[in-house]
């Protein structure tokens, strides 16, 4: 498959307990249904100017400068498309 060519997909339902706690992913049904999945890359449009430098500076630290997402447009390239290699994984 490549991608932007009708690429087949399915989701299954879950459901979230009401038990109080925040829960971020329900229990699986078994339900599955056919989706479309639409994937957009908007950080092109993005500069990596002082504004994002300093958001770094001071994300780095709070947490690990490598994983928060202003990073250098290098270091962010290398990221996202070792990101892209694990997701769409070449059908053999």
């Amino acid at each position: 498959m490549r991608l932007g060519i009708n690429v087949p997909a399915k989701a299954e339902l879950t459901v979230r307990r009401c038990d109080g706690e925040s829960q971020l992913v329900g229990e699986p049904t078994g339900e599955m249904y056919d989706v479309v999945v639409t994937f957009g890359i908007i950080d092109i449009l993005q500069d990596y100017d002082i504004s994002k430098k300093l958001e770094h500076a001071y994300k780095s630290i709070q947490y690990d400068p490598t994983s928060i997402s202003a990073v250098d447009p290098k270091q962010y390239s290398r990221r996202f498309r070792d990101f892209i290699f694990r997701i769409f994984v070449e059908d053999t």
